[in-house]
């Protein structure tokens, strides 16, 4: 079989077909990859379009948020300055609306600041004009309520959920509580609106371009700017601006735009630059393939030159940099020498200054650094001598007894090895010259770098505190003593006035003669004496009332010499010089037996081994210039009480403060300091003046000047009276039944007719008849419904010229005190006797 041969013709159209299709080709193939490199990038500009408005949305979110969180910070700092100044008590109801009111004006979002007591009532708000309907009111709503509880147990501020306030807004509030140590005070409540809050927040942003509303947490919209366009669902951001409970979220949206004219001509431009790229890539291509052959030839010689040269400029940039860095660091050494050797010399002065005693320890104990109170105290003359030495073993090793201390049971190192700071409040340390004195001190680590370095160590010398808790202490003694002491004479009062007054009745209605008259002038005579003890205790306890009268200082002092006997020792010898034709002075007996008592008892402890106590008196007159005397003393007659010892005596640098309240001379706990104190107060309200006169070894000498009497003929009559004949009806209000029964009959011998009242209530009834007469009420202070002044005060609502006269065996009753003598009221002693009730009767009924 013959093969066939294949024909040319053929072949050569069969060639030029497949040249021509390929010439064909080629081009679409470049027309179909520009197309699909111009849709690429159509596709990728509309993407960083969408990108870059979230982008902006996202930026414009955040940079608001921060803004509203810096707002709300701002006012939450301000209501935690004023909860501080608050617990200090420096924030007063004027300043709080001062200050808050003008706050609130820069700070417009702000409704008002409320403050709120523990009660949970609201006190004071600002600004007051337009919020003064809320005060007064309790905090009742039921998210402020919750919030304010929930912010006074976690002592932190707390928002409230959104909420519609009392003003008829949208708002949300902040509770910042205020605390004094543990004790709770109240809380400051900041309110917001929600309205004046997003008109801040709108000014920061386009309107056309962004939607700016605040929603809660359950997408309720709390305040919206106006809608002026469509927004677009997908470019929307929220931005949480309160704690999750509180759920106040600022949202953020963005409103649809068309498309962009500069996108379109960027879109044109993009495909009509497209065909002429690609045939001018296609040129290019070609020239660079042939360039590449070439350059690739000259960059193989070039690279290796530029290596070279790389080399060489990088070793000469190495030896700059490090000369650079060389001069650095020796300036910044230097500069830092410098700051510290400043910083150093601050901090001397700093603890030099400071007038507490400071001192610093390593972990061994050893002594780092002391201040120059800290030498003071401890009586060192240089640092040298602590330096580098344990403290502990210098100036805290034994307890105020002398007992050692182990290093072990020293809070100091209890410091170093717990990491915690300790306070100590009654402790010794020890001088150099080897004495003690009570400290007060702090204790806190130095940390370094995570880790206890040692200790810096504070502490104050509490001599002064300690000697003013002892007088105290004392002072408190002698209050409750003198407590006792009227507490008893009250009560022996009321069994004298029974014992007394059945006594002198009963000596009245016997015939004259009778044996049995004598017996009761004995217990007569021994109940007087008894009244006299009792007025001495309340001399001592300094509760009697004061109540001047003519007085006879001899016949006083000679009652006295027995009381004066038992309070000093018997190895002292007491002696009375009295001067016979002695003037009489006014004034109140008991303050005498105070100046008697407090000049014997000093007197005592100045003569530890015994001695002489000398009493004298003396009629002295004064003329001319009075100066050379006293300062205080003036022209005229004085009666001179003369106390003297022969005890240790005193200094002039003593004498100068012996009179101040609280200075004494003797140990801690043995004296209270106002002895001496009372006697110039009692001298000196009687218009009188004290001289003293000691030294060293030579005892001391008190001279008392008192001003004699102007008119003494009444003062001089003392012969017994007959009680007065008088009458009347006398309404008579006593608690105590015997009292009651003996002023009655007391009443009765003067010739009055009495009506009985057992207590205040009884008395008022009895005086709210119209009809009855009444020409002296006779009525006791203190009773258990009510004191005398209180119902006298009563009963003169309807009798208003009523005349009262009072009686009390216990004078220290403030009630006496202001409702009586400060007053002017009359008042008579228990007990009561016959002769001296009759003529304050008399006198009381005469007007005088």
């Amino acid at each position: 079989m013959s093969q066939r041969t294949p024909d040319p013709k053929i072949g050569s159209a069969f060639q030029s077909k497949s040249r021509s299709l390929g010439l064909w080709l080629s081009p679409l193939l470049m027309l179909g990859a520009l197309l699909l490199v111009f849709a690429v990038i159509i596709w990728f500009i509309e993407g960083n379009n969408r990108k870059s408005k979230q982008s902006d949305l996202s930026s414009r979110a955040k940079t608001i948020g921060g803004t509203v969180q810096l707002t709300l910070d701002g006012n939450e700092s301000y209501l935690g300055m004023l909860a501080l100044e608050q617990a200090a008590g420096k924030l007063d109801r004027p300043l709080f609306q001062q200050r808050a009111s003008r706050y609130i004006n820069e700070h417009p979002e702000l409704i008002n600041i409320t403050w709120v007591d523990a009660g949970m009532f609201i006190r004071d708000v600002a600004p007051l004009a337009q919020n003064r309907q809320i005060l007064g009111l309790h905090v009742d709503l039921p998210e402020p309520k919750r919030a304010s509880r929930l912010a006074r147990d976690l002592r932190l501020p707390v928002y409230t959920s959104p909420f519609q306030a009392i003003q008829g807004v949208t708002s949300f509030e902040v509770w910042v509580p205020v605390y004094r140590d543990d004790t709770f005070l109240g809380l400051f409540a900041g309110v917001y609106s929600c309205e004046k809050l997003l008109e801040q927040l709108v000014s920061q942003v386009r309107p056309r371009l962004y939607h700016l509303s605040l929603v809660d947490r359950y997408d309720s919209v709390l305040a919206s700017y106006p809608v002026q366009g469509t927004l677009d669902k997908n470019l929307s951001k929220e931005v949480l601006i309160t704690p999750e409970d509180s759920g106040v979220v600022l949202r953020i949206e963005r409103y649809e735009t068309g498309s962009e004219w500069r996108l379109m001509i960027l879109k044109f431009l993009s495909l009509a630059l497209v065909p002429g790229l690609g045939y001018t890539l296609w040129n290019l291509k070609r020239e660079m393939d042939e360039r590449r052959r070439v350059e690739e030839a000259l960059k193989e010689q070039a690279m290796t030159l530029e290596q070279e040269v790389r080399e060489r400029k990088a070793a000469q940039e190495h030896l700059q940099d490090q000369a650079v860095l060389l001069e650095e660091q020796i300036d910044e050494r230097w500069q830092a020498e410098e700051a510290l050797r400043a910083s150093e010399e601050r901090l001397r002065l700093l603890l030099d200054s400071a007038g507490e005693a400071i001192y610093g320890i390593d972990l061994e104990g050893n002594c780092t650094f002391c201040n120059k109170a800290c030498l003071r105290m401890l009586g060192a003359d240089s640092p040298e001598q602590y330096l580098g030495r344990n403290m502990h073993e210098i100036i805290h090793h034994s307890y105020p007894d002398g007992t050692p201390m182990p290093r072990k049971e020293c809070m100091v190192h209890q410091t170093l090895r717990e990491e915690q700071g300790c306070h100590v409040n009654d402790e010794v340390f020890w001088r150099a010259d080897g004495s003690s004195f009570p400290v007060e001190y702090w204790s806190h680590p130095q940390v370094k770098g995570g880790k206890v370095v040692g200790a810096v160590v504070a502490f104050i010398d509490i001599t002064d505190r300690k000697r003013l808790e002892e007088q105290y202490r004392q002072s408190q003694k002698m209050e409750s003593v003198g407590r006792l002491a009227g507490g008893v004479a009250h009560d022996f009062n009321n069994m004298l006035s029974v014992i007394l007054g059945a006594a002198e009745l009963s000596r009245r209605k016997l015939e004259e003669g009778e044996p049995i008259d004598a017996y009761l002038e004995v217990i007569t005579n021994a109940a007087k004496r008894s009244s006299e003890i009792t007025r001495q205790l309340l001399a001592f306890s300094r509760k009697e009332v004061v109540s001047p009268r003519p007085l006879d200082l001899n016949q006083l002092i000679r009652e006295s010499n027995k009381i004066l006997a038992r309070l000093i020792s018997e190895d002292i010898n007491l002696s009375f010089t009295p001067d016979p034709g002695l003037w009489l002075v006014s004034i109140d007996p008991s303050q005498v037996d105070q100046i008697l008592m407090n000049l014997a008892v000093n007197a005592r402890d100045a003569m530890p081994n015994g001695g002489r106590l000398s009493i004298e008196t003396r009629n002295l007159r004064l003329t001319g210039d009075c100066s050379h005397v006293h300062p205080d003393a003036h022209p005229g007659d004085y009666v001179q009480l003369t106390v003297s010892d022969t005890g240790q005596g005193m200094d002039k640098a003593t004498v100068e403060h012996i009179f101040e309240p609280f200075f004494t001379t003797k140990e801690l706990g043995k004296g209270t300091g106002l002895g001496l104190a009372t006697v110039y107060g009692i001298v000196t309200q009687n218009r009188g003046f004290i001289n003293v006169y000691s030294e060293p070894g030579q005892g001391t000498v008190f001279r008392i000047n008192l001003p004699r009497l102007a008119d003494q003929a009444d003062g001089a009559s003392g012969q017994e009276q007959a009680a007065p004949a008088l009458s009347g009806t006398v309404l008579l209000v006593e608690d105590e039944e015997m009292l009651l029964w003996l002023a009655t009959k007391l009443l009765e011998e003067l010739g009055f007719s009495v009506i009985q009242a057992p207590g205040p209530r009884e008395a008022i009834a009895i005086c709210e008849d119209p009809g009855l007469n009444l020409d002296l009420i006779l009525t006791d202070v203190v009773m258990p419904e009510m004191n005398g002044s209180e119902m006298v005060a009563k009963i003169k609502q309807t009798r208003p010229d009523q005349k009262v006269l009072f009686m009390s065996g216990y004078t220290s009753d403030d009630v006496v005190q202001r409702g009586i003598l400060e007053q002017g009221m009359q008042y008579i002693q228990k007990p009561l006797d016959l002769r001296e009730l009759g003529e304050k009767i008399g006198q009381i009924l005469a007007g005088n």
